[in-house]
């Protein structure tokens, strides 16, 4: 009996291991994002929306920021003014929105 407990508490304790991993590898790249907007590289989240509603004529309805093999890309989704949603990758250091669909 003791085994068999002592053999679920360890397969908890595996299993949620990744889930602990991904959530520190996160903390460290929203950490390294902040710097990265202090320092200057890379554009914050409100200039980011104001460039993008204003060229995509519509609303920021989510937004994740990513740092890729081409740097950190802001992913988004803007609802349009005509009801339609467009999902945009839009490069953090300048504003340029590299692609939508």
């Amino acid at each position: 009996m003791l085994l068999s407990v002592l053999f679920l508490g360890a397969t908890a304790v595996v299993s949620a291991l990744p889930q602990l991993v991904n959530t520190a590898v996160a903390a460290d790249e929203h950490d390294e994002a902040l710097k990265a907007i202090k320092r200057g590289d890379i554009m914050s989240y409100s200039q980011i929306r104001k460039i993008v509603q204003s060229k995509l004529k519509g609303r920021v309805v989510n937004i994740q920021l990513r740092r890729t093999n081409r740097g950190w890309q802001y992913f988004m989704r803007v609802s349009k003014n005509n009801g339609r949603v467009v999902a945009a990758v839009v490069d953090a250091r300048n504003g340029k929105i590299l692609s939508t669909r």
